[in-house]
């Protein structure tokens, strides 16, 4: 009985020392407690949080915090993804006279994987914590339509961190590209062409940092509550082909004319569009120039590649000349040269002064000159893209090949300044095919949060991919060019 008596006065000290630890040296109730219902959700579920262990009325906010990740980008390299953190207010309301508190949000579309939330007071201190999970979700639209119908495939909940932003698209088992979505918060849309015979197809978006990883519930990475595959079905039906639109309407629009450059004695330079593929018309105007004058106009360029070592270099080009008239003014009008795509400097200045140079920017989009032959083609035929305005960076210097929704390879028009010319054999299958291009990352540093231990390979994870969600291509506006073929 001794032994018992000892045993239960043990266990009452033990509470009491359980129930002191749950004070603070302030004597206030220890943190609270936040679970949610569900506890992982798609993005647009309502959610319900519940706090409890609160102090008593008071009023708190449901905190969530989510990155604001963006492409390390800069002097033509890529250095991966800086993902500083930031948060946002879900709900708030006041504990009830026991410490409860029960909030109700939707889950906002953002990044998908953990993120913390937290129950904070007015004066923002931290009173309970927990995590939420945004669970990846990809549907699309339509689900049926005739050969080349343009399918969207919208993804939300994709992740930032390494080993979690690689989602890869397939189409019928073959890779199509992947479906990034750093810039556009989580989410990706994307359109690709029906490619196939009539019937059933498939899609599926599989995580993998360099390839589809098809056994991901058993990696350490592995989160119970995200999904190892997600996957769609399209039915090509009956019907008039869907062609894309023509070609030399799928470049970029031309950008409106920027603020007059002015120089250090007050003269001005413009051009009347910020950019435009190469070909196209610029007129440039300066004001201010001395009278009567002869004014050199040069075009400044990269030169070089990323391949021998030996790096690139800056130099000027003659663009044009003209002659300022009796108030210092002149207007020439040039085409945008063939050459690489990305920035340039415009510069004007009075003949063998450099002194006077004032400069604009100018930036060279890539187009597509020409596809040949035309017309249908025989099976297995020979044709050639040529492709005009590619970058030099890392970011800009390629363009990835797409052939029936399954990926192609890759060209480069760094070294050939900006001309790219592909020779490739049609499909032997009659019928329509689709050939699609699609801007990516050739080269760089894989940096960034959720990285793999230091020394692992992680070269290549995501280079050389097409870059399916365009627009959240870094740096450079590049766009994606759809083009139909005819075998006979």
């Amino acid at each position: 009985m001794r032994r018992r008596g000892v045993l239960l006065a043990a266990l009452a000290a033990g509470f009491l020392l359980v129930q002191a630890l749950r004070l603070t040296v302030a004597g206030q109730p220890a943190p609270g407690r936040l679970t949610f219902s569900p506890i992982g959700a798609l993005v647009g579920v309502p959610v319900t949080a519940q706090g409890t262990n609160l102090a008593p009325a008071t009023h708190y906010a449901l905190v969530w915090h989510s990155p604001r990740p963006h492409w390390n980008v800069g002097d033509g390299k890529f250095n991966g993804i800086l993902a500083p953190d930031a948060t946002r207010t879900l709900a708030s309301g006041i504990s009830d006279a026991q410490g409860a508190l029960a909030l109700h949000f939707t889950v906002p579309e953002d990044f998908g994987y953990l993120h913390d939330v937290e129950l904070q007071t007015d004066a923002g201190t931290q009173a309970a914590r927990q995590g939420f999970t945004v669970i990846p979700h990809l549907t699309i639209s339509p689900t049926s339509g005739p050969l080349g119908t343009p399918i969207t495939i919208t993804m939300t909940g994709d992740g930032y961190r390494f080993y979690q932003l690689n989602w890869h698209l397939m189409y019928d088992g073959a890779q199509t590209g992947w479906l990034s979505a750093i810039t556009t918060h989580g989410t990706s849309r994307v359109t690709i062409p029906a490619a196939g015979a009539i019937g059933m197809h498939t899609l599926q978006a599989l995580e993998g940092p360099t390839a589809p990883y098809l056994n991901e519930e058993q990696s350490p990475n592995y989160q119970p509550l995200i999904p190892t595959v997600l996957a769609a079905s399209f039915r090509i039906t009956p019907g008039a082909p869907h062609l894309p639109g023509a070609v030399a309407a799928q470049s970029l629009a031309r950008g409106a004319a920027p603020a007059a450059a002015t120089g250090a004695a007050s003269a001005s330079f413009a051009a009347d569009f910020r950019s435009g593929t190469v070909g196209s018309v610029i007129t440039l105007s300066g004001h201010g120039f001395t009278p009567h004058t002869a004014i050199d106009i040069g075009w400044e360029t990269v030169v070089g590649n990323d391949i021998t070592g030996s790096g690139w270099e800056t130099q000027q080009r003659p663009l044009a000349s003209a002659t300022s008239d009796a108030g210092g003014g002149f207007s020439v009008r040039v085409r945008t040269p063939d050459d690489l795509g990305g920035d340039h400097r415009i510069l004007a200045q009075e003949h063998g002064q450099p002194a006077s140079a004032v400069a604009t920017t100018y930036t060279l989009t890539p187009s597509i000159s020409a596809i040949a032959p035309a017309g249908v083609l025989h099976p297995g035929q020979q044709i050639t893209l040529h492709v005009k305005g590619a970058g030099w960076t890392e970011t800009g210097n390629i363009y990835t090949i797409v052939v029936d929704d399954a990926f192609f390879g890759y060209a480069c028009g760094f070294f050939s300044q900006g001309d790219i010319t592909m020779h490739i054999h049609v499909p032997g299958a009659s019928g329509w095919h689709y050939v699609d291009l699609y801007p990516a990352i050739y080269n760089g540093k894989i940096l960034g949060p959720g990285l793999p231990p230091q020394g692992s390979d992680v070269n290549g994870s995501y280079f050389l991919l097409p870059m399916l969600n365009v627009i959240d291509h870094p740096a450079e506006r590049m766009p994606a060019f759809h083009l139909a073929l005819q075998v006979g």
